[in-house]
């Protein structure tokens, strides 16, 4: 075992890749990339080796100085969030990974969870490590069966090779991993439904404080992160915090896996530095539109929406610079809305979709969205509209954003409330005079 971190990955001089040479997504797509041996041969759990030979506290520090943050959609820093786990509590500790991916627009989880298991396994022992857990989990979507089965294969091979299990790599550390499937719940995208829904409890969320890493799951110290995230611990435990920290911004530093859907030549996962212009991202590698756009969803549905014109497409990919636009980086699900669309029948789309995901467990989701919403929304949509709609749908918003028990209808509230602000005349026409300004029309990829 060794502290020295490899040399990184020489970048590519010219093309469309000459500023980023994948590592994330380095084996997605490549044969037999989900197997241990394929793993090992390009340095899989290296990683890991230097991580025991640096010891706990420097492996946080590690990550610290990388600026790595969550990549699930909060962008907390990744090594603070580890350091919050209590320390010589005598009390068993718990690492969590949310792969449970059921964001709208995001859909980069599910190929490295079915492409390359093992680097999220490393990812997740190194961060067992370093916060003193010897339990991970892996709370996968349940739709995700293929990925299910390969996490599962996996484990079983990490655990016969010596690679999970007692003394791991003979670093007298213990850890293990076990693999839970989810049945269909976006809310338990939060982390604390996560783990009601782990311990055989209804998937509702709970009051916080107390935080996971004081009391998590079974009341235990936990600590939990999405695949994506615990996948760049890996890149960083192997190349050195200073490779991560000199890609992306000042402050929103390292890779990112940015997904790209709508009518666009290629849609699909790019890993890209974050600060990457939305226009290269679009154009230079997603292929650009295939039909005139009128609005972009940054990063996933719950990201309030942006008008498509060149201040927005020249606007950096990072969380700074999304947030002073009234946006959201969240999960780098970058979703193209075309100008034919009706803008009110897409809000409404998902509208319906987060009715349909609360808990119920609180008044101002359970009766404002999935009731009084949907039905306004419906209600404009299917041509019975009045004057005055629009301003209730405001109101009702105003009564609902910020108090809900989660973030759930304040989700719900970000492409409601921006497809308002950017889009009234399609409101107010639906509101006056039943007739949508585009009418429904065959879809862009069947024309």
């Amino acid at each position: 075992m060794t502290a020295t971190a490899p040399t990184p990955p020489k970048p590519i001089t010219s093309g469309r890749d000459a500023r980023f040479v994948p590592t994330l997504y380095a084996a997605v797509g490549q044969p037999d990339s989900w197997t241990l041996d394929t793993y090992r041969r390009t340095g899989g759990y290296g990683a890991a080796a230097r991580a025991f030979s640096l010891g706990p506290d420097a492996v946080i520090e590690e990550v610290k100085k990388s600026g790595l943050r969550g990549r699930g959609g909060a962008g907390f820093a990744t090594g603070l969030k580890w350091s919050f786990m209590p320390l010589n509590d005598g009390r068993p500790h718990v690492v969590i990974c949310n792969a449970d991916e059921s964001e709208p627009g995001s859909f980069k989880d599910r190929y490295l969870l079915s492409e390359d298991p093992h680097q999220l396994i490393e990812g997740m022992l190194i961060g067992g490590y370093a916060m003193r857990a010897s339990t991970g989990y892996v709370y996968i979507r349940g739709e995700y069966v293929q990925a299910a089965e390969r996490m599962w294969a996996a484990i079983h091979e990490a655990r016969a090779a010596g690679l999970l299990g007692r003394n791991v790599l003979g670093s007298g550390f213990d850890f293990d991993l076990q693999v839970h499937r989810g049945a269909g719940a976006y809310i338990c995208g939060e982390e604390t439904a996560l783990m009601n829904s782990l311990e055989g409890l209804r998937a509702n969320p709970r009051l916080k404080p107390p935080f996971p890493a004081a009391a998590g799951l079974y009341g235990l110290p936990t600590t939990i992160n999405n695949v994506e995230t615990f996948c760049a611990a890996t890149q960083i435990l192997k190349y050195g915090a200073d490779w991560h920290a000199g890609m992306g911004t000042e402050r929103s530093k390292g890779m990112k896996l940015f997904q790209v859907s709508g009518p666009v030549r290629r849609p699909g996962v790019y890993e890209l530095p974050l600060g990457t212009p939305l226009r290269e991202l679009v154009y230079d590698w997603a292929g650009g539109p295939q039909v005139e756009v009128k609005a972009v969803i940054p990063g996933g549905s719950s990201c309030p929406m942006l008008p498509w014109d060149d201040k927005t497409l020249d606007m950096p990919l990072d969380y700074e610079s999304l947030a002073a636009a009234g946006s959201m980086l969240g999960t780098g699900g970058v979703t193209l809305i075309p100008r034919e669309d009706c803008i009110v029948n897409a809000t409404w789309n998902m509208v319906r979709f987060y009715a349909h995901e609360s808990c119920g467990k609180c008044t101002p989701c359970r009766e404002g969205i999935s009731g009084w919403m949907v039905r306004m929304y419906e209600k404009l949509v299917r041509g019975h509209g009045q004057p005055g709609d629009v301003q209730l749908i405001l109101d009702m918003a105003d009564n609902i954003g910020g108090r809900s028990f989660c973030a759930l209808a304040d989700a719900c509230l970000g492409p409601v409330l921006s497809s308002i602000k950017l889009f009234r005349e399609e409101y107010d026409a639906l509101a006056t005079t039943g007739q949508p300004l585009y009418p429904p029309r065959r879809r862009w990829r069947e024309a």
